[in-house]
């Protein structure tokens, strides 16, 4: 790609529309074929489909009336936020991207995911609610955006470098305080698990986004904002803000960093372990950022990153001879973890799905080689030449990079062993009560996750959390931190059916359970809000259990916020229909362009019925 003539500069500026409370008003459109950049505002699309995900399921059905190769150029890469987006709203940083899926088995049909960090809302600040872009260029490029004026600009000193560098080097010529959005070398050579990144590990993960952008030949977009948000009702926003901030605070202490701190001085005596917010706006940062820990299989570097959710699984976990088995500890650990975003790649497809799969094949004799290495899991020198190869397409990396259910395929080998690690439309195990260690989830519960799986078009427990994960470990089966009583008083007032949260309820108000929170992983990517705190159902310093922010109950903060900063007349209900809307034109797009039917989601249902659960429920004594 890189030895095409380097692309010429296009430089525009563009002009703006009346904005409006909540939003900028302004949808930037680029074509990297015909190097065109305009901009277009949202009428008839806001406030029908709220923002984010659900404006990107409108645009898709408006711009792609046939499906579309996900490595194509027609394929739009849409990066959207939300109505709170760039505002003080707590947890508002998060930004939708989407696009026709190159991760996604066997179906490639349009999905999204989201990412954290300052991208979105500086976005916003430039004066756009999102970007779409569609075409090729014939060698690689960058976009910068800096309020009205939108370059394409060429970026053949960018290509190669991985995700970290790439973001270092665009700060250099351009500013130093610009957002980046890059792909590492995975997404360079069009991996099926390449990711999106911004910052040092807040990444649109599931997808495969980074070989959208690498089949366009786009390296980065970046962006430089000088504007502000319009609130509608600024001082009553700001008071709920605060108020919300202070409940969540009570409810969730930060994270003792001192004492983590101490542990990894055990082994890096100047590493140090500091609370790490991953998306702007966020009151309670509960991540990690480790630094100055020196590398193991890298002696002669010193890494540093944010650290957090599946990439921990990195130091390993679980016994001997189990999936997870590794001991690499934080110092390796942590090392695969920067490694992994360095390059661009997928940390939930290659923990939870391509190397239990491949472990499951090496006790089965099928594969003991890594390309002439012996296959380690136990050695971090093994782990980083393994990351190696899936990056840069080396030796059989070039068919393991693709993910594990088509490697399985490709190969012929393994195919018996998938279920233990995919659930289903090519995505790893999540939440579900099967597969990995860490999900324990036990029957009736994972009934609603196996509905959410059945009608996704990707692994849904990205946006839905609250249900599968949140209140099962707050459940007498997890931190007890609520009792069955309670649980099932939340039950009744959420989904209307009580025995939704009843552990011997066996499939009673599972489907409105499903449905509820369907729609509400809907609003919480259209938004769009952190999936870690939204919906808020639960808490332990009330007597029911419901949290409450000055009378307003927690499930139905959303809607106030919206409210407060767009001036719109929302509630609950309204929101809820605008999340169906979108819901449902995003099956209509299924069923258009893939005939998709209820004979595509059964066998998703197969999976459940064929597949024991890992963890019995203690009530019942039994594997479902």
């Amino acid at each position: 790609m890189s030895s095409s003539s380097p692309a010429a500069t296009t430089v525009t500026r563009l002009e703006r529309f009346a904005p409006t409370c909540g939003w900028a008003n302004r949808l930037l459109r680029i074509d990297l074929s015909s190097r065109t950049i305009r901009v277009q505002p949202l009428d008839g699309y806001i406030p029908d489909y709220i923002g984010g995900r659900g404006l990107a399921a409108r645009l898709a059905w408006d711009l792609c009336p046939e499906p579309v190769d996900a490595l194509a150029p027609e394929n739009p890469l849409m990066i959207i936020t939300g109505a709170l987006t760039g505002s003080r709203s707590p947890y508002s940083g998060r930004t939708a991207v989407c696009a026709f899926s190159p991760q996604a088995y066997p179906h490639n049909w349009f999905t999204r995911a989201n990412i954290g960090h300052h991208w979105g809302a500086e976005l916003k600040r430039a004066g756009y609610d999102g970007i779409v872009v569609t075409g090729a260029a014939d060698s690689p490029v960058q976009i910068v955006i800096h309020d009205d004026e939108v370059t394409i600009a060429p970026a053949d000193d960018l290509w190669g470098l991985d995700a970290f560098d790439a973001q270092d080097a665009v700060r250099a010529a351009v500013h130093p305080s610009v957002r980046t959005l890059t792909i590492g070398p995975a997404g360079e050579r069009l991996s099926r698990i390449a990711t999106i990144h911004t910052a040092t590990s807040s990444a649109a993960g599931q997808g495969g986004f980074g070989a959208v952008m690498g089949s366009k030949r786009l390296k980065a977009i970046s962006v430089l904002g000088s504007g502000e948000m319009s609130i509608a009702h600024e001082e009553t926003f700001n008071t709920l803000i605060r108020q919300v901030g202070d409940e969540i605070r009570a409810y969730r202490p930060l994270p003792n960093t001192a004492a983590l701190t101490e542990r990894l001085r055990q082994t890096c005596p100047d590493g140090r372990v500091r609370p790490y917010a991953c998306t702007a706006a966020c009151p309670t940062p509960c991540n990690l950022y480790y630094s100055n820990v020196r590398g193991v299989a890298m002696p002669d570097r010193v890494w540093e990153g944010h650290w957090a959710c599946v990439g921990t699984l990195f130091r390993g976990a679980g016994e001997p001879g189990g999936v997870y088995d590794w001991r690499l500890g934080d110092a390796a650990g942590l090392e695969m973890n920067v490694l992994s975003n360095r390059y661009g790649l997928n940390q939930w497809e290659i923990i939870i799905g391509l190397v239990p799969w491949l472990e499951r094949c090496g006790w089965a004799g099928l594969l003991s080689e890594l390309d002439g290495r012996k296959i380690d899991w136990q050695s971090p020198e093994f782990w980083a030449a393994f990351l190696h190869a899936l990056a840069y397409r080396e030796g059989l990396g070039d068919v393991l990079t693709e993910g594990g259910v088509r490697a399985a395929a490709t190969l012929g080998m393994g195919e018996e062993f998938l279920p233990r690690s995919y659930t289903a439309w090519g995505y790893a195990n999540h939440w579900d009560g099967r597969g990995p260690r860490g999900n324990p989830i036990p029957y009736p519960f994972w009934l609603v996750s196996a509905l959410l799986w059945m009608v996704e078009t990707r692994d849904p427990m990205g946006s839905a959390h609250a249900y599968v994960q949140d209140m099962t470990r707050a459940s007498p089966f997890g931190a007890n931190i609520l009792s069955w009583e309670q649980l099932r008083g939340i039950a009744d007032h959420l989904y209307g059916r009580p025995e939704a949260m009843d552990p011997l309820s066996d499939a009673g108000g599972k489907a409105e359970a499903a449905v509820w929170h369907a729609r509400r992983s809907m609003v919480k990517d259209s938004l769009p809000l952190c999936d870690r705190v939204f919906p808020r159902l639960f808490t332990s310093l009330t007597d029911d259990g419901i949290p409450r922010v000055e009378g307003i109950l927690g499930p139905a903060l959303e809607s106030h916020l919206y409210a407060l900063a767009t001036g719109q007349e929302v509630g609950p209900q309204e929101l809820d229909e605008a999340a169906d809307r979108a819901l449902n034109l995003e099956r209509a797009e299924q069923v258009r362009d893939f005939g998709r039917s209820r004979a595509t989601d059964d066998p998703v249902l197969d999976f459940f019925c064929d597949t024991l659960e890992e963890n019995a429920n203690p009530l019942l004594g039994e594997r479902k």
